[in-house]
């Protein structure tokens, strides 16, 4: 479930599926913060804010353990100076948005020594989504100290079997984190503008005009980098052969104070679908189109509690999710007392990927979201480096008066190489594969898929999967080890949904072909 480039990011999936993307909001009392009123994507989704159960470094001595509360996010600190924008200043790289995927990023190229400036909106506004990440994938990327919570332990629940995953997770504190990209631009001297983009003229080959809507303000940029979710602003969601419509993720989930509550705190559950409390009406609807149970539990009396859809070709609507969510408390005996936040998390899954244009998408408006799990922003902060490193090369290889279409293509290279775009292809039959589950099949799905070699179910979740020959072993290992059900669905679907773009995925590159999306 995904954040805020703009006023567009999202929440996780396999919440672990992180949390991965939580629809537009509107902070209220510092008591309660209700997520409400999205704007809306021309195909129906709400522009989205991403959220990461991602990826970072060995956590601080001082690093809260996961009994003690966590207090609501506190105002935004706006940082001590910006950087003026300037109309007749040409700078290097415009990013339009400050969400993970913006600020990151802005980061590393104001790091390269670039001119950039990152415009949004709602520059001084907190993150409003619950990130949870694999504490490993932090450490990779260095902020695994952004943490309210360390958990030594991940559980699951593939029906009432309980499978504990010795892998520690992290419960990220999303004013830390975004502070501390905030620190970086300002170290690396990033124009912030609090402002609006609300149009890119590419009127010369060397550089766009930027419009923003404050005072009418224009800057001129060489490259410009869409940091804005899954809006898709100033991207084009067009694919090769025709848009293909977004599968979704959704969760409802609520921070809160209670009579108490049965979980392990110095464990993270990641998947509950145990569903026991699904009676009557609710028992049919559980079984066609199965939710879990996903908790951050924060001493004896509070937590963060959320149920989620994993994906579906249309997203289980918030009220379904909230009434189940309290139906599986009510059976629990956990009584509510008080709601600190309220989450509500849409994230599209899959679809046409951007066209490849002269602005480069990164992060939600470049389709970076994990097929099948909605992860995000471990993945995101590590190709910050890596595609801040490439514009920067690009810029300097064409000079100042050549077309910096080429630069924009090489960005592009780099999130949408041939190799990632046919792991995304495996990724993405089994998302697919998964929505088309009921109750029974999902739990057993799941149950196979923990039962993989540990180094195959992590690289999966990573995005990184990513050779042919990785991808065919995870495969047929899992094959192997599946129910007979899950082998017949299988089956069923390399032919209903995999077809040709799954077998092209276990192939190599060079026997695979370019062949677009």
């Amino acid at each position: 479930m995904a954040s805020p480039t703009s006023p567009h990011q999202p929440s996780p999936i396999f919440h672990t599926m992180p949390t991965l993307s939580f629809v537009s909001l509107l902070l209220s009392s510092p008591i309660k913060t209700i997520h409400r009123n999205p704007l809306c994507h021309p195909t129906g989704f709400p522009t989205l804010h991403y959220p990461a159960r991602a990826s970072l470094t060995t956590p601080s001595p001082s690093t809260p353990s996961p009994s003690t509360p966590s207090s609501p996010p506190s105002p935004y600190p706006t940082s001590e100076k910006l950087h003026s924008p300037s109309k007749t200043a040409l700078y290097d790289v415009l990013v339009i948005g400050a969400g993970p995927a913006g600020l990151s990023l802005s980061s590393a190229l104001g790091e390269r020594q670039l001119t950039v400036a990152c415009a949004d909106p709602q520059l001084h506004a907190p993150w409003p989504n619950h990130y949870g990440v694999w504490e490993d994938e932090f450490q990779k990327v260095g902020l695994a100290d952004c943490a309210t919570a360390r958990y030594d332990k991940t559980t699951i629940y593939a029906g009432h079997n309980k499978i504990v995953l010795d892998r520690p997770y992290i419960r990220v504190d999303r004013v830390k984190l975004k502070q501390r990209f905030v620190d970086r631009c300002n170290h690396a001297r990033v124009t912030m503008i609090p402002a609006r983009v609300t149009d890119v003229d590419h009127r010369s080959r060397q550089w766009s005009l930027v419009h923003l809507d404050d005072q009418d303000l224009t800057i001129r940029a060489r490259v410009v980098i869409d940091c804005t979710g899954h809006a898709l602003q100033f991207t084009n969601a067009s694919g090769k052969n025709g848009y293909q419509q977004p599968w979704a993720q959704a969760a409802y989930g609520v921070e809160a104070v209670v009579n108490g509550h049965p979980f392990e705190t110095d464990e993270m559950l990641l998947m509950d679908f145990r569903d026991d409390h699904a009676i009557g009406d609710m028992r049919a609807a559980s079984d066609r189109r199965p939710t879990f149970l996903y908790v951050f539990p924060s001493g004896e009396r509070r937590g963060f509690f959320e149920e989620t859809s994993v994906i579906a070709p249309t997203a289980v609507s918030f009220e379904e999710l909230k009434k189940r969510l309290e139906r599986r408390l009510e059976h629990s005996g956990i009584v509510i007392e008080r709601v600190i936040e309220e989450e509500f998390s849409l994230i599209p899954m899959g679809g046409s990927l951007p066209r490849r244009g002269r602005v480069v998408g990164f992060g939600g408006a470049a389709g970076l979201v994990h097929p099948a799990t909605g992860y995000m922003v471990g993945r995101t902060v590590k190709l910050a480096e890596q595609l801040a490193e490439t514009i920067g090369r690009g810029l300097e290889e064409i000079g100042e008066d050549e077309d910096v279409e080429r630069v924009a293509q090489m960005g592009w290279d780099v999130t949408w190489n041939v190799g990632m775009l046919r792991q995304r292809d495996f990724l993405k039959f089994g998302a697919e594969l998964l929505g088309t589950l009921g109750m029974r099949e999902s739990c057993a799905f799941f149950d196979a898929f923990f039962k993989l070699p540990e180094d195959l179910w992590i690289r999966f979740l990573g995005y990184e999967l990513d050779s042919g020959g990785v991808r065919g072993m995870f495969a047929l290992w899992f094959f192997a080890i599946a129910d007979n059900e899950i082998r017949i669905r299988l089956l069923r679907g390399i032919v209903e949904i995999g077809g040709w773009r799954l077998i092209r995925s276990v192939l190599p590159e060079w026997m695979s072909g370019w062949q677009g999306e």
